[in-house]
């Protein structure tokens, strides 16, 4: 099975850096962005997943857009659920409440019905592919996935703690795909119904375990004043990088990419979010300067990985399919 590059983009509204989720009045106009992203992915034969969430789902341009690009093989429509904007429940969300496993199990059953009938109707296909807003995935939320007709979900991000904020930690998550175990999302179990590809996150030294050891002890409150984890950042000991040209240049994220297939990982996912498709809707392309600096760093990895690498790109659910029709 060759190594596959997944390239998924949380595709909803803006406004989301701002601490504040609100339940209307949300735009989508960074939808303006993504045909020329999508030209991008067709010249190398990149077929993206495109993880939606309400405010994209019942906007007509958004519904026509994305539902073509599926219809026409180009694309998959998954789904993203952000709790503060997916009915029922109609109130701005606290922080804590922003994530979807904080939620009574009948809440969020509620709200992933809700938005899987939007994405079929408006989108033409029923989504089998999720991942949870603020990667916000807990048990109750994975079971329900499953009896939905979910096969694949992209909620974890290893190496990574939200637990100061509310939200799961994936401290012990793994970063490679798995088989998602029935009574614990971070546990593998080869009969699990749902396959967890975690995004790509690592480390740029190939022993990512022991450079989340050494960065967790460079966390404690008592080394904060040394600095030690910017210390440890610059010195390369243990430098987190996040598969996203939103936080990476393209140098880093092949740098990953290559620990991770070199250490038999069959795919790495990379994510950015829609907003990051036009200048000042994500602080992380602020500028139409940012703007092309962003697709030069996007076509520099697709350059390496497809042209030179050989690597494949296909979307979360085909590759679902076929990891499933191959492991043992």
């Amino acid at each position: 099975m060759t190594a596959a590059l997944l390239v998924t983009i949380d595709t909803e509204e803006e406004g989301l850096w701002g601490g504040r989720f609100p339940a209307s009045g949300n735009t989508v106009a960074n939808l303006r962005g993504i045909p020329r992203f999508q030209a991008l992915c067709d010249e190398f034969s990149v077929r993206p997943t495109y993880l939606v969430d309400t405010p994209v789902a019942m906007d007509d341009y958004g519904a026509d857009l994305l539902g073509g690009l599926q219809s026409s093989g180009r694309a998959e429509v998954g789904a993203h659920l952000h709790p503060w904007c997916t009915p029922p429940g109609n109130e701005d969300s606290s922080p804590r409440d922003s994530y979807l496993c904080n939620l009574d199990p009948g809440l969020q059953r509620a709200k992933l019905e809700t938005l899987v009938d939007q994405i079929t109707r408006r989108c033409g296909r029923r989504p089998t592919s999720f991942r949870a807003g603020r990667y916000g995935l807990g048990t109750a939320a994975a079971r329900i996935l499953v009896e939905l007709g979910f096969t694949v979900d992209s909620s974890v991000i290893p190496f990574s703690d939200f637990s100061s904020e509310g939200g799961p930690d994936f401290s012990s998550a793994n970063w490679r795909p798995y088989r998602m175990a029935a009574d614990n999302i971070l546990k593998s179990d080869p009969a699990g119904e749902l396959l967890e590809i975690p995004v790509g996150v690592g480390f740029s030294r190939r022993d990512f375990e022991s450079a989340w050891r050494w960065r967790q002890w460079a966390s404690r409150p008592h080394l904060a004043r040394f600095r030690m984890v910017g210390l440890m950042d610059r010195l390369g000991i243990s430098h987190r990088i996040k598969l996203s040209p939103e936080q990476a240049d393209a140098g880093e994220m092949l740098t990953l990419i290559g620990h991770c297939v070199a250490r038999g990982s069959p795919c790495v996912v990379l994510m950015f979010h829609s907003s990051s498709l036009v200048p000042g809707f994500s602080p992380y392309v602020p500028t139409s300067r940012r703007l092309e600096d962003f697709f030069a760093q996007l076509r520099s990895v697709f350059e390496r990985c497809i042209g030179d690498w050989g690597m494949a790109a296909p979307t979360l659910s085909d590759f679902a399919l076929e990891f499933s029709s191959r492991a043992p």
